[in-house]
């Protein structure tokens, strides 16, 4: 027996793909300020002549110039920008491959072709006379051969 609703479902429609619209799009700001952090952290330390800022990654989303003055312009494109847009990138597209495989596709109930084979006549003729022999030699209750 399948567990009673415990939820409502929700009275205008496409509200919950907005609400999970924008969770992701919060959820890729917040990974792309994270990464863009880091990696300008890292770039600095390979290539620039700064400390290691600490964590604050609006300002490295937003402001990288502010946080890293003394890198060049290319080092801070390529490392605070183009590295951590490849990576939000790539992690975006592995969870939604993921949330697709895990959610795998639409389940409304219905049953499918392949379902029904089964029971489909000759299926079902088949199975009684393998189950009972007797009945291989009588016509169907139709008065077709079967």
């Amino acid at each position: 027996m399948p567990a009673p609703r415990t939820s409502a479902p929700s009275t205008t429609t496409g509200s919950d793909a907005l609400l999970y619209l924008l969770f992701g799009l919060l959820g890729i700001a917040l990974a792309f300020g994270s990464l863009a952090w880091l990696s300008g952290n890292l770039t600095n330390s390979f290539f620039g002549s700064g400390a290691w800022i600490p964590f604050r990654a609006t300002d490295a989303l937003l402001h990288p110039d502010v946080l890293w003055s003394n890198l060049s312009p290319t080092a801070l494109l390529v490392g605070a920008r183009i590295v951590p847009g490849l990576l939000s990138v790539c992690l975006t597209i592995l969870g939604l491959v993921l949330c697709m495989r895990l959610r795998g596709g639409p389940k409304n109930g219905l049953a499918r072709k392949a379902d029904l084979a089964p029971l489909l006549d000759k299926e079902i003729t088949a199975k009684a006379r393998s189950l009972r022999p007797s009945l291989s030699g009588r016509e169907c209750k139709r008065g077709r051969s079967c």
